[in-house]
């Protein structure tokens, strides 16, 4: 009698492996993917502080780049606003939402910024 192992178990060992290492390949895209979507979402919502100057709430149902809203700041830097004119989202306010049962009266604002990942914001002017 020889010892070693037959082709069966070798077969048999070699699919473990392969279906082992595609189910790693896959979970790693899987992983990818998801930090791919974490990084644009949180970039996306870094470049959303700029539309929230207080001048946001005239530009309703417009689209502005970021440039437009900051043009008071006087920026000099011909890349900074190259970069900021292409940053472009589509605004919706609603000023003066109902506060009627709030035990201090406030005045309150919503902004809706549209783009691949729209988001509302909400601004308290006491």
């Amino acid at each position: 009698m020889k010892k070693g192992f037959t082709i069966i178990e070798i077969i048999v060992s070699v699919m473990i492996i392969a279906i082992v290492t595609l189910t790693l390949v896959k979970i790693n895209k899987q992983n990818k993917n998801m930090v791919e979507y974490v990084t644009t979402r949180l970039q996306n919502e870094l470049s959303n502080t700029l539309f929230l100057h207080p001048d946001v709430l005239k530009y309703d149902k417009s689209k502005k780049d970021a440039y437009t809203l900051l043009h008071n700041m006087k920026i000099r830097n011909i890349e900074a606003k190259r970069y900021l004119k292409k940053i472009k989202r589509k605004i919706y306010t609603k000023k003066d939402i109902p506060t009627d049962k709030m035990i201090v009266p406030i005045h309150l604002n919503a902004i809706m910024l549209k783009s691949k990942f729209s988001t509302r914001y909400y601004r308290v002017n006491p």
